[in-house]
């Protein structure tokens, strides 16, 4: 029988009817209260602040120029959501992109290099950060490290291990907190936004969804300004974790807000658009979302989930620039792209398709397929109309840009040979492309998960290439490219 007699000094003392007390009996004695103690100091990582806002660091699209990429030529990738499928489904893009040569302006060179950035959401925020901090080395353990090993298990089975029940006890730390520390240890060995900087390669737009405004959010420092924040000392692994952060299976990732603390100032434009009559616009629409973090008192953090939720193709970051700018000429300058001749969006789109059956049910549809379909059906929907977005977009893109180029040398008095030598693609990579009837409904219908057998994620490396390979729009562009 155990005994326990009194406080000595602050130490509880323990006796037992002559016999030692177990550890095992301390451990089951004690555990609760261990857990109950270290939950109340487990902590998410906070945000560093900046006092002021400098407009040409940290880490912006406009600052993410290559001397090896051609400033002639842009290149836009967006990967979908979806999981390991959508991750290995980018993966085979990448790999088909880098086998891939190219002639221009007199140079030969892999299309992969020419990439000037990449947006994405969800699982293909794996291979789009990966690649963004690493380059060429996911071609030699990307697959190893992440597509092929069970990713999931290793998150469920963390709910079962004692040692992380201190920290999931805490109000603080939450289970995508414990997935970026396991992101981070797999893949993105503790790199930050500085890191992806300093790497050299296209720009990667991870992009989140925030629930409190229901708004996209972006990890780039354009984003952080607002914020008063630097994204330049923010994890990659928890950019990724937030932008992949399914609810209720995993938990938001908390970003802390310190807007009016470092000088910033609303853009003249974005005024204009507020003040506009035009009430119902997408721009105003944008904008009046785009201010609602600069009020701490009302948002004073930021709760962040899966990037699918406001955008399953990771291409609205796309849209919202060109809406933001007004027109393709615009947002050239905006971006730094003057001087381009073609430009190209690809679009990676591994969405699944679920096959139901409750059109043969004469009963009421059983709660969970009304669940799943209650989140599936906007989702899917959404994502056709962001298709339909991008293609009228780009409808009249060439003509703006050439139009606003040939106007601009006009008014300073240059040169305007070759002003209208422009064009701009549109390219989607789909699985619905795949021309084998049952080799793509087995495809489209693998789960939305981290994990797939190895065999899986080689079928969906193979359809990306044999896509890419077999595509007529894709292979026009790069005739004209030669």
């Amino acid at each position: 029988m155990l005994l326990l007699k009194k406080f000595s000094d602050g130490v509880l003392i323990i006796n037992s009817d002559n016999n030692a007390l177990s550890r095992n009996s301390l451990y089951k004695l004690f555990l609760p209260l261990l857990i109950l103690i270290s939950g109340c100091t487990a902590h998410y990582p906070v945000s560093e602040s900046i006092d002021e806002i400098n407009p040409f660091g940290g880490y912006r699209s406009q600052l993410t120029q290559n001397e090896s990429r051609s400033d002639t030529l842009f290149v836009g990738i967006a990967f979908s959501g979806g999981g390991t499928r959508a991750a290995a489904f980018s993966y085979g893009v990448l790999e088909a992109l880098r086998e891939i040569t190219i002639q221009w302006e007199g140079k030969e060179r892999r299309l992969i290099d020419e990439i000037d950035t990449i947006s994405s959401v969800s699982g293909g925020s794996f291979t789009a950060a990966y690649y963004g901090l690493f380059g060429d080395r996911i071609f030699e353990d990307y697959e190893e490290k992440f597509l092929k090993i069970d990713v999931e298990g290793y998150l469920k089975g963390i709910l079962w291990k004692p040692w992380t029940w201190f920290s999931l006890g805490s109000s603080f730390f939450g289970r995508s907190d414990y997935a970026a520390e396991y992101y981070d240890e797999i893949l993105f060995e503790g790199k930050t936004f500085a890191d992806m900087m300093s790497s050299n390669g296209p720009l990667i737009q991870i992009n989140a969804t925030e629930v409190s405004t229901g708004t996209q959010f972006t990890f780039l420092q354009g984003q952080f300004d607002l914020l008063c924040n630097d994204v330049s000392t923010y994890p990659v692994s928890r950019a990724v974790a937030a932008s992949s952060a399914v609810p209720v299976l995993f938990s938001s990732i908390t970003i802390d807000n310190n807007a009016g603390s470092c000088g910033y100032q609303r853009p003249p434009w974005l005024d204009a658009v507020l003040n506009s009559e035009d009430d119902i616009s997408r721009r105003r629409h944008l904008a009046e979302k785009y201010v609602l973090w600069l009020d701490r008192e009302t948002y004073p953090y930021l709760h962040l989930y899966d990037g699918g939720l406001t955008d399953n193709l990771g291409v609205r970051p796309f849209i919202n620039r060109f809406t933001f700018a007004g027109n393709a000429w615009e947002l050239a300058k905006s971006t730094g792209k003057q001087d381009s001749k073609r430009l190209v969006i690809i679009i990676v789109n591994a969405q699944a398709e679920s096959k139901t059956h409750f059109s043969r049910l004469a009963s009421p549809v059983p709660l969970l397929d009304t669940i799943m379909g209650a989140t599936s059906i906007p989702l899917n929907e959404y994502t056709f109309e962001s298709l339909v977005a991008v293609k009228s977009a780009m409808a009249d893109f060439s003509k703006d840009f050439a139009e606003g180029r040939c106007a601009d040398r006009v008014s300073k008095g240059e040169d305007t040979a070759g002003c209208d030598e422009f064009k701009a693609n549109l390219i989607v990579i789909d699985l619905d492309d795949i021309k084998d009837k049952q080799k793509r409904d087995r495809l489209k219908q693998l789960p939305t998960s981290f994990v797939l057998n190895p065999s899986e994620v080689d079928d969906l490396r193979n359809a990306a290439k044999e896509i890419i390979g077999e595509s007529k729009t894709f292979q026009k562009f790069i005739n004209d490219l030669n």
